[in-house]
């Protein structure tokens, strides 16, 4: 049976509460899972400008669902409402078709400040790790 686990990665948001609890993640069984912090340097530290400096810690919240192929929605329109809502955030949507213990087709979109940014989407993937 081919099932797709959708991932959703919301970086960098200033309310990481706000969006546990904004309605995309619980209108489509968007389940919370752990993600490990990621230091991008030694020390946090704030610039004048208000920029973060290279030791500064970000949140990150990632989100999946599993779901058979044939009950699969795309969250391309929830994704864009959460990134209009956090425009501070990045908004990654990934989405794994996996059929006999293979990806089949692997498919990403990343969404800043309410608009598609990028989008990267490969069929056919066999064999992956081996």
């Amino acid at each position: 049976m081919a099932t797709v686990v959708t991932y959703v990665l919301v970086s960098d948001p200033q309310d990481p509460d706000a969006v546990r609890s904004h309605p995309a993640i619980d209108a489509h069984g968007l389940e919370p899972r752990p993600i490990d912090e990621q230091t991008i340097g030694e020390k946090d530290e704030i610039h004048e400008s208000g920029e973060r400096a290279a030791g500064d810690t970000r949140a990150a919240l990632r989100f999946s669902v599993a779901r058979p192929l044939e009950d699969h929605e795309r969250l391309d329109a929830p994704c864009r409402d959460l990134s209009s809502a956090f425009s501070e955030a990045t908004v990654t949507l990934c989405e794994v078709e996996e059929r006999f213990d293979q990806i089949e087709h692997l498919r990403s979109v990343v969404f800043i400040g309410g608009q598609q940014a990028g989008h990267i989407e490969h069929g056919s993937i066999f064999s992956v790790g081996a």
